[in-house]
């Protein structure tokens, strides 16, 4: 029994994620990093869908990986159970937001304070940045002027 044989099935899903993104073949390979050859052979099931594709399909849509490789779950992983909540990350931009506060004349109310640190932890999280790298971004700094 050949390797197409018996992954059939996943090689079919990959073509399932790309039609639910409304992308050509060319446009999916270009954003997974891949030659449009290489991505067809992958849906055709011409060739093994390699751990590397999996991580790309994760990264970039969300893709679960157990559904990928056995149709069970959902296709698309919820965001809050993609971006679970890192510790190390949290405390740096905790850390960060307090040296924002001693330079603004009066501290932000719980809500300013709670979404200013939601959208931190989200930056930190999407670019692989630190709160303090973030923070040095001259529009940031920008908008605590204006918040003061």
């Amino acid at each position: 029994m050949s390797s197409t044989a018996n992954h059939g099935d996943y090689h079919r899903r990959v073509a399932q994620v790309r039609e639910r993104l409304d992308l050509s073949q060319e446009k999916m390979a270009r954003q997974l990093g891949l030659s449009l050859r290489a991505y067809a052979n992958y849906e055709r099931g011409e060739r093994t869908i390699p751990v590397e594709l999996l991580r790309a399909l994760y990264e970039q849509f969300s893709v679960d990986p157990v559904w990928l490789l056995t149709g069970g779950g959902h296709m698309i992983l919820d965001r809050d159970v993609r971006y679970r909540l890192d510790q190390q990350t949290l405390d740096s931009v905790m850390n960060a937001v307090v040296r924002v506060e001693e330079h603004l004349p009066v501290p932000l109310d719980a809500k300013k304070k709670a979404r200013l640190i939601g959208l931190l932890y989200e930056q930190c999280q999407l670019l692989g940045e630190s709160a303090d790298e973030i923070l040095k971004d001259s529009r940031i700094g920008r908008l605590t002027r204006l918040s003061r």
